[in-house]
């Protein structure tokens, strides 16, 4: 093709310009002659060959932007000789489908699109198989499936973990109390609002300076994390938890039975570590507080909280107790006079030291106990005691005391005592007992109904002792000596308003005795004065009526100093020399009618005993001798009476005495 135009001076040789540039047709081909460039479509090149148009360079075309080769590849060289400005150490440059190139790091590649593993297959092995007799994997299969398929099998051989800390493990407070809130400012140290309103019952309660948590029992993990105490929000200790026993105490926290889980469990071992732990400290301040355990690899157990009460009170004191009868009520036994179970008694005192930061749960804060010959005293609320609730602090603890007030009356039954009730106060801290039997300073008799065995209106007597009903009792004493003079159908001995002899034994608080006592003084009730002219042999008379009576046994219990049986109206008023009495201290003579009197047809003998002699003047217990009217029976009688003699001296008592069945 023809050139056009060339501007610019005349040529030289070698096409020397002498500094000055060349241009053909334009800037078709300009040739910067200072700078050394040519330009393609540019009269001012900026590079060699500055080309702004689509170039083709043998099998490189460049269009725009683009570069290809007719033969499909575009050779750059080594790796080595290439520079990529930007990016970072192990960057890699990335696509995004459009054309367009960035770097890119490895965990950007995994969140994008495609490149998860199961759009990534496995493709071909070399060795070993795919399959086997554990698990069946294929050249197509996902890397997310192969993975499945062989955790799925190694599952099958690990053994299973131990719980994760704190599994189902809850902490709890050891030595826990429950009281009731004063009106006292509490102290917060848990910034959780703990406190409670006055008079609340907070049921968790210390009184010591130290705590002790309930452990977490086989958790883990037992070598990796850490476990951690927190009290009030602060870390109290902590462990950094490896492999190997971690057991120990550190700061308040104990770790324990740091252990290779297979030791619980029996599965192979090797795989996991399993661990307990609990919280202990002391130095702990006065007020609300709370802790829980946490582990780095799991997560905190439940929170608990006491209030620890520094406060002391001490025990509560008593004073100026005092008792006196208000209901004076009785009943008589031997013309003495005995409280029964309506007769009413008050007590007073004084009581001080009620509370600390705290005070009891019941309302009821005094309460009775029954003693000797009373009931329990009524219980003493605070409302009864003139105490308003919630309780102060500390009431009555540096001065003063609450005057309280209750009653007791006499419980039932047949006896005597000289002690007297109590009455106990709680100020939760302690307890103190204040007994009355100071205050009382007197022996109490009661008598309420006749369920002992002796009771001189209605003794005890053995349903098989003939056949006839109604119990032995009492009758006026026929004399004074040992075997008076008697007739049949003797009055009974009333216990109100007969008349005590000299010579007549007393049945008192359900003792028989020889009595010399003066009830007007140390007595309650006050009685008569027995202590004068009452020194000789003293008696007690009784009789039971029933037929067909032959024999029968007299069982006792005490020391006696004479025993004589009778059958007014029977043969025997004549065959017995001694006014009709047989004795208990002799031996039956064997055959016959009892009696020395041969004449009236005795035996010769005024004994009665049989199989055994009544013991005089020696303690027995539960003596049974055999009392035999020989041939003779009560059926022979008009009245079919049988009268009992019992004679004691100085000093002498019985505390039971019943009719049985004949033994012998």
């Amino acid at each position: 093709m023809a050139l056009g135009k060339i501007s610019g001076v005349m040529l030289k040789d070698n096409l020397e310009r002498q500094g000055v540039d060349i241009a053909l047709d334009g800037n078709l081909a300009y040739f910067d002659v200072t700078n050394r460039r040519v330009g393609i479509q540019t009269a001012s090149p900026q590079y060699t060959l500055d080309v702004p148009g689509n170039v083709k360079l043998a099998n490189i075309t460049i269009t725009g932007n683009a570069i290809t080769s007719n033969t499909g590849r575009i050779g750059l060289g080594q790796v080595t000789s290439l520079v990529v400005e930007g990016g970072t150490p192990y960057d890699v440059i990335v696509t995004d489908g459009a054309g367009n190139l960035s770097f890119a790091n490895l965990n950007t590649i995994a969140s994008l699109d495609g490149f998860l593993g199961n759009n990534i297959i496995l493709g071909s092995n070399t060795t070993p198989a795919l399959t086997s007799n554990a698990v069946t994997l294929e050249t197509t299969t996902t890397v997310t499936d192969a993975i499945a398929e062989l955790n799925f099998v190694l599952g099958k051989l690990v053994p299973p973990a131990p719980p994760t800390f704190p599994g189902a493990s809850t902490i709890t407070i050891s030595s826990l109390s429950s009281y009731r809130m004063t009106t006292v400012t509490q102290i917060d140290l848990t910034g959780n609002s703990r406190t409670v309103a006055a008079g609340t019952t907070v049921a968790n309660v210390r009184r010591a300076a130290s705590y002790t948590t309930s452990n977490v029992t086989t958790v883990g993990p037992g070598d990796s994390g850490t476990v951690s105490v927190y009290k009030n929000s602060t870390l109290m200790g902590s462990r950094a938890m490896a492999t190997g026993a971690q057991n120990g105490t550190y700061g308040h926290l104990v770790i324990g039975n740091d252990q290779d889980y297979a030791a619980i469990t029996g599965d192979a071992g090797g795989f996991w570590e399993s661990f307990n732990a609990y919280a202990t400290g002391s130095n702990v301040s006065p007020g609300w507080n709370e802790v829980y355990i946490t582990h780095s690899s799991g997560t905190p157990t439940n929170t608990r909280w006491w209030y620890y009460d520094n406060s002391a009170p001490g025990t509560p004191t008593w004073a100026s107790a005092n008792i006196v009868n208000t209901s004076n009520v009785v009943s008589y036994s031997s013309t003495i006079p005995h409280y029964t179970s309506s007769a009413g008694f008050t007590l007073t005192a004084n009581v001080a030291r009620l509370s600390g930061d705290m005070y009891p749960t019941s309302d009821s804060f005094i309460t009775g106990t029954a003693g000797g010959a009373f009931l329990a005293p009524a219980t003493i609320t605070y409302a009864l005691a003139g105490v308003t609730t919630p309780l102060a602090p500390n009431l009555y603890v540096s001065s003063g005391s609450l005057a309280v007030t209750t009653t007791s009356n006499i419980r039932t039954g047949f006896g005597s005592s000289s002690t007297g009730p109590s009455l106990t106060v709680d100020n939760s801290y302690a307890t103190a007992a204040q007994a009355f039997t100071t205050a009382l300073a007197a022996t109490v008799l009661y008598k309420t109904g006749t369920s002992t065995q002796i009771e001189e209106t209605s003794m005890s007597i053995n349903a098989a002792v003939g056949s006839g009903s109604g119990n032995p009792y009492r009758i006026v004493n026929p004399g004074s000596t040992d075997t008076p003079a008697y007739s049949a159908s003797a009055a009974a001995f009333n216990s109100t308003s007969s008349t005590l002899q000299t010579y007549d034994a007393t049945v008192v608080g359900a003792v028989l005795k020889h009595d010399q006592t003066n009830y007007s003084t140390g007595y309650l009730p006050v009685g008569p004065n027995l202590s004068v002219g009452r020194s000789g042999d003293q008696y007690y008379t009784f009789k039971f009526v029933r037929t067909a009576v032959s024999k029968f046994d007299i069982k006792y219990t005490g020391t006696m100093a004479g025993l004589w049986v009778a059958l007014p109206g029977s043969t025997i008023d004549s065959t017995s020399t001694l006014n009709g009495w047989l004795t208990m201290g002799t031996a039956y003579a064997g055959s016959g009618i009892p009696g020395a009197n041969t004449g009236a047809g005795g035996n010769g003998s005024n004994g009665c005993a049989l199989g055994g002699l009544a013991i005089f003047n020696s303690a027995q217990t539960n003596k049974s001798v055999t009392a035999t009217f020989g041939t003779v029976s009560s059926s022979s009688t008009a009245t079919n009476e049988i009268y009992v003699r019992v004679k004691l001296t100085s000093g002498q008592t019985l505390t039971a005495l019943t009719i049985e069945a004949a033994t012998n």
